[in-house]
């Protein structure tokens, strides 16, 4: 965006101090429009009486800082009836029209050969060194040539699969597993339950045809909720029948009382055959 140019030394000029503040600000206005529409200079008539009045614009062609149609000036060129034309203003240090318009193409072009774009154009002319354009590119950068810059290769993501027949849960796996059950007021596994937990596992996975990348996660929360059946054996239920075994013997299990009962059964079958 170009500026309009107002010198440091404006304050105090003969021009201003005979203008007034108010015809001063619509000098000021009036060139931020000139310098944003890229006039060249020339103020159309309809601005003018927009931004002022009819005094402040006879003050500032009279101290001519304005010059109307048909001015006398040499260096600044006649504006239409009606319009007006601002006095030096591109001895001033304003960019003309092409200039800025040749800063901004320049401007474009580098940034489509940054983004592999078009190919580059001959060079436009340098603009005017008096410019102010906060859109114009840093002078050390103009004849940088641009940088083909790689995207970052991207980690591509393990692919899913099914569980091994002989998957193991890691030993972190394990301890949370056992760490979640105690939160959960649960007991414990064995290394012989964690086993069996493992061997479930792994066999509903295979049923199931499930797929993952990992399995620590899920063999976790399967484990976190296992109700393991208790130890059959010495701390077994055991039930009795009645009337057999020896009094005061010890309480025989299931097996044994069927065992017992087989081999009582054959012993009276052989007693009524002898007879």
């Amino acid at each position: 965006m170009p500026f309009f140019v107002v010198d440091d030394g404006a304050d105090s000029h003969p021009k201003m101090l005979r203008a007034k503040n108010a015809a001063v600000g619509l000098w000021t206005r009036v060139g931020s429009y000139v310098a944003r529409q890229l006039t060249d200079g020339y103020v159309p008539g309809e601005i003018a009486a927009m931004y002022g009045s009819a005094p402040q614009i006879r003050k500032l062609v009279a101290v001519r800082l304005w010059h109307e149609h048909g001015h006398t000036c040499p260096r600044c060129p006649q504006p239409r009836p009606g319009d007006y034309y601002m006095h030096d203003y591109a001895e001033s240090g304003n960019p003309s029209r092409a200039e800025v318009q040749a800063r901004r193409e320049k401007a474009a072009e580098k940034k489509r050969l940054q983004r592999g774009g078009a190919p580059k154009r001959p060079a436009a002319p340098a603009p005017n060194p008096l410019q102010f354009d906060d859109d114009e590119p840093p002078a050390d950068a103009e004849d940088a040539p641009p940088e083909d810059v790689a995207p970052p290769a991207r980690t591509p993501r393990p692919a899913a699969a099914s569980i091994a027949p002989d998957w193991e849960p890691s030993p972190d796996d394990v301890h949370a597993a056992q760490v979640a059950r105690a939160d959960a007021g649960r007991s414990p596994l064995t290394a012989d339950q964690v086993d069996a937990v493992t061997r479930k596992f792994v066999r509903r996975q295979l049923d199931d045809d499930a797929r993952a990348v990992a399995w620590g996660g899920r063999w976790r929360q399967w484990a976190e909720s296992e109700r393991p059946e208790p130890p059959t054996g010495a701390g077994g239920v055991v039930v009795q029948f009645a009337g057999r075994g020896p009094a005061g013997a010890p309480p025989q299990s299931t097996a044994d009382q069927r065992a017992a009962a087989a081999f009582a059964l054959a012993a009276e079958l052989r007693a009524e055959g002898n007879q």
